[in-house]
């Protein structure tokens, strides 16, 4: 009995030893959790402003193809509020949206200090006057360099560039019938709108009757070319039933004319 009794009081003596670490242990682990909880208390509740502390310096930009990294990049340093935790992303992403080739952006936070950027790139139909783009949906922006690209050459209003790249489309689908395709066009103050082939030569089309003066032209354009050997500089459509037509040697004739423009 004495024996046991010995043990008892090993194991008694061995507990109470242990009461004291394991105290010490559990209140380092609630004060470390009131901590993390002040921390991010501080940072959701009362928006402390952790750009010190928790700031985002790095951006990873995707998907891109013309958008340029320094912009993208400038626009994260003109967010006052860089925090990894705080930063407003809803006025990154309208800020980003306001550069020249971004249509939308998806944004991601990566700790400690990286956001990602994965861009939808508006696409590229044509330039636009001197110094812009219009992109497939009609939509124009002017960036800071125009990338070369086999693009044709639009100008107009910028309000009507919708309009315009409806027609563009439909007039080449028309060209393509005998190999022609369009370089340039414009339409005018006025309204009038002309045509550059590839091959330099312009066409005349004015303002108004166009679907059928491109018929017209279609019809008479391979006979008109055949009158000469030398190369044709520009036909005018503007007359009510047929064409003028003017060769580099500046000499003129009229096709099937109606009269009247």
């Amino acid at each position: 009995m004495a024996k046991m009794a010995t043990r008892g009081d090993k194991k008694e003596h061995t507990f109470e030893g242990l009461k004291k670490p394991l105290k010490w242990a559990a209140g380092l682990f609630a004060g470390a959790l009131v901590a993390i909880a002040l921390v991010f208390g501080g940072i959701w509740v009362f928006s402390v402003n952790t750009d010190n502390v928790f700031p985002i310096n790095k951006v990873e930009l995707k998907k891109h193809k013309f958008t340029h990294a320094v912009g993208v990049y400038e626009v994260l340093r003109s967010i006052d509020d860089r925090g990894f935790f705080t930063m407003d992303m809803q006025q990154v992403e309208e800020r980003l949206v306001e550069l020249p080739w971004i249509k939308s952006v998806q944004l991601r936070k990566v700790w400690p200090e990286t956001l990602q950027v994965s861009v939808v790139e508006h696409q590229p139909m044509a330039y636009w006057g001197d110094k812009g783009i219009v992109s497939m949906e009609g939509e124009v922006f002017y960036p800071v360099t125009q990338p070369q690209g086999d693009w044709v050459k639009l100008s107009g209003p910028d309000a009507l560039a919708k309009d315009l790249t409806e027609l563009l489309q439909l007039y080449q689908q028309q060209l393509l019938e005998k190999n022609m395709i369009i370089d340039r066009m414009e339409l005018s103050q006025r309204g009038a709108i002309s045509l550059v082939l590839t091959d330099g030569l312009e066409v005349r089309l004015g303002n108004v009757h166009v679907e059928e003066r491109i018929e017209r032209f279609m019809q008479y354009i391979d006979s008109v070319k055949q009158q000469k050997e030398a190369t044709l500089a520009y036909v005018d459509l503007r007359y009510q039933n047929g064409m003028a037509a003017q060769w580099l040697e500046n000499e003129t004739s009229v096709v099937s004319d109606g009269g009247s423009r």
